[in-house]
């Protein structure tokens, strides 16, 4: 049985991760600050096919909880898969942003997957085809036109830390990608666009439509499987043209 460890579960990309996983047959372990969407992810994720979901409330600004999640798998021997979905955006200009939430996103999206890709490479390193993907975005690709840039930093920073990784971790035989994606229609880009914004944004969209969660998800999967397994520290967009 192989299993993926999937952070941001309860919603948008790491949501249709955690189905497309399941589907797959994979165990998963779903993190996640709400319980009670939790539950719903152990729930779907078991009528999708996974012969086992665990979750875990965890908040990943706080990243000596990481190591405590870690100390509850101990009866899990190997994790094959590890997706940093997890992420948090505001929308501000500079003059606005305070150090505090400066540092909150980076926190959340780029020192929380670096705790959790140390912490789980014992794990990592038992597996037969381990495989680390990183949630980057188009806007770590150049900049963001509707988020502040705490979050394109930390969507940026994502890429070199992918790149760094994948030299460290590959001679163990552990890939480490990152995928770049567009907009997608997830509940983030709902709370930083209006519909009308979206449907312009469409436009300019050489596919002329946004990107699914669905769409993301199986590029994720397919980074993790064998048929990628000379895939390393690339960063694929996912995008539909918009570059």
């Amino acid at each position: 049985m192989r299993t993926v460890l999937v952070t941001g579960a309860t919603s948008g990309i790491g949501e249709a991760c955690v189905k497309k996983f399941a589907t797959e047959g994979y165990r998963i372990i779903g993190l996640g600050r709400n319980e009670k969407q939790l539950e719903k992810v152990r729930t779907d994720a078991l009528s999708y096919g996974a012969p086992e979901c665990r979750t875990f409330s965890i908040n990943l600004r706080y990243v000596a909880e990481v190591a405590e999640l870690f100390r509850s798998l101990n009866d899990i021997e190997v994790i094959d898969a590890i997706i940093n979905s997890a992420g948090i955006a505001y929308q501000r200009i500079i003059d606005e942003i305070t150090i505090e939430e400066w540092e909150e996103v980076m926190c959340i999206n780029l020192t929380a997957p670096v705790a959790i890709i140390k912490a789980a490479l014992p794990w990592l390193r038992k597996s037969n085809n381990p495989s680390v993907i990183n949630i980057s975005s188009i806007a770590g690709r150049s900049r963001s036109i509707s988020l502040g840039c705490h979050y394109t930093t930390s969507k940026a920073a994502v890429i070199g830390m992918t790149r760094h990784l994948a030299g460290e971790l590959g001679p163990q035989g552990i890939r480490v990608n990152c995928t770049a994606p567009s907009q997608t229609h997830t509940p983030m880009l709902d709370a930083a666009l209006s519909k009308e914004s979206q449907d312009l944004l469409a436009t300019k969209v050489p596919l002329k439509r946004l990107g699914t969660a669905e769409e993301q998800a199986d590029v994720i999967f397919f980074l993790c499987t064998p048929a990628a397994s000379y895939i390393n520290g690339a960063i694929v967009d996912v995008n539909g043209g918009l570059l």
